[in-house]
This record gives C-alpha cells, structure tokens and sequence, in this order.
C-alpha cells in the first residue's frame, strides 16, 4: 500500500501540522471498517474525525446537514429538502448569499451511497478526494506543484468561499486541485482555525503531487536564499 508513503512525503515536505484526510464515494461499507452513527450538526465535522480514524458514513449520516448533502449530490427526502429551504431563506434573508446563488451551488453527480473517510496514510481504498489543511504557505507550494498558478497555462487557480464543501464538489466534477477559504459554517463546526485554507485534490493527484513536491520546496527555497540576500544590500544600521 503506496499511502503510507505518500501521506508521510506530504506531511514532511510540507511540515502539515494535520494529516491529509481521504475520501471515497462508494455504495457499500467495506469490510471490517465501522459505520459511523452518531448524528453530526454538518457532514465537514467528519472531515476532522477521518484526521483520527478511517469509518463510513452513509448518505443519512449526513441529513443534518442539507447544505452537505446538496453539494456531495446525495438523494435528499421531503424533511431535509424542508430544512435546507430553511437554511438558504436564512442566508438569503442576511445577504450571506444572493438570490441565485443556491441553484449554483456545484454538487456531485452520480453521488454514491455514503463516503468512506479516514487517514490518507492508513486509506484501505484508493481515494477519490484527498483534503489538506495549510497554512498560506504551504497553500502557495502546494498550488505551485499541481500547476495551478502558473501564468502560461489557462486553467488557473480558483479560490472558493462558502459553502467549503462546494470546492469538494467541484474538485470531483472537474479532476483539478481546488481552494477552498472556508466559510462560517465550517470554521463553526470543524473548529478549524481561520489561518487555516482547505486544499482539495483529486484523488488521481495525489501521488504526482508527492513526487513533485520536493523540487517545487527545494525552489522556492533557493530563492528565498536570493531574496534575503537582495534584501540584504538594502539592510540599514
């Protein structure tokens, strides 16, 4: 199993103060992993639970969060598409979001029967979606190893806001890396602090962003060496 490694060369190259977490849409629990049953207030709380350990969580786990529910593309029954008619009139009625805004939001198609999360280092499966927490920094080297802030290619980097799990979605849909800000609901319940970006990458990537990783740090480490050196000539007494 390769996950292992390429968690381990991630966490360092990268100095992650978290693990990368991985995700995997699939219609049936695996074998002898737990199925979480616990009602959660929003489906990005299992996102730092998979930090801990790997369980599946099927489509109903997720219900107390319509908003999850919509974006991961899940069947949706009368009470939760009540609830989620409640959630968007309250961000409506606050302009959190415009009028047209919810019909946009990306969702998945095709959506599974549940996600199986965990660690990317102990993922029993391959992953489909593959999470980080960074800092801007680490957000910087990571966007530079998947190309997506390089100026001679059309396909740019995106930064998305609410809802964060938007940016999962769109990540699926489209197999590119995503940026996510975060939004109020996920920094409410993740507990996630604000200096933290949530990086989403495909789980295809994963393993060429590993092995491209330490050439793009060993870069931007040569210049920052020629850049305190050029500041260095300007340095007063």
């Amino acid at each position: 199993m390769k996950f292992p490694r390429l968690a381990e060369q991630i966490v360092q190259g990268l100095e992650l103060s978290v693990s990368p977490v991985a995700l995997a849409f699939l219609d049936e629990c695996p074998a002898n992993i737990p199925t979480y049953g616990y009602p959660v207030p929003s489906s990005c709380v299992f996102w730092v639970r998979a930090e801990r350990e790997v369980f599946f969580a099927p489509a109903a786990a997720h219900e107390n969060c319509p908003v999850g529910m919509l974006t991961m593309g899940f069947p949706m029954s009368p009470k939760v598409v009540s609830t989620l008619d409640e959630f968007v009139a309250k961000m409506c009625a606050v302009s959190y979001v415009g009028a047209r805004e919810p019909e946009r939001i990306p969702r998945i198609s095709n959506a599974k029967k549940g996600i199986l999360y965990g660690p990317l280092d102990l993922f029993p499966v391959g992953p489909d979606l593959v999470l980080i927490w960074a800092n801007a920094r680490q957000a910087m080297v990571i966007e530079e190893t998947v190309g997506a802030v390089c100026w001679d290619s059309d396909d740019k980097a995106v930064a998305f806001g609410r809802p964060a799990c938007a940016a999962l979605a769109v990540a699926v849909q489209k197999g590119k890396s995503t940026l996510s800000l975060g939004c109020s609901g996920m920094r409410t319940f993740t507990a996630v602090g604000d200096e933290k970006l949530l990086i989403s990458v495909p789980g295809a990537q994963i393993e060429p962003l590993a092995q491209r990783l330490t050439g793009v740090i060993q870069s931007n480490n040569m210049m920052l060496s020629f850049y305190r050196q050029h500041r260095e000539q300007f340095a007063t007494s």
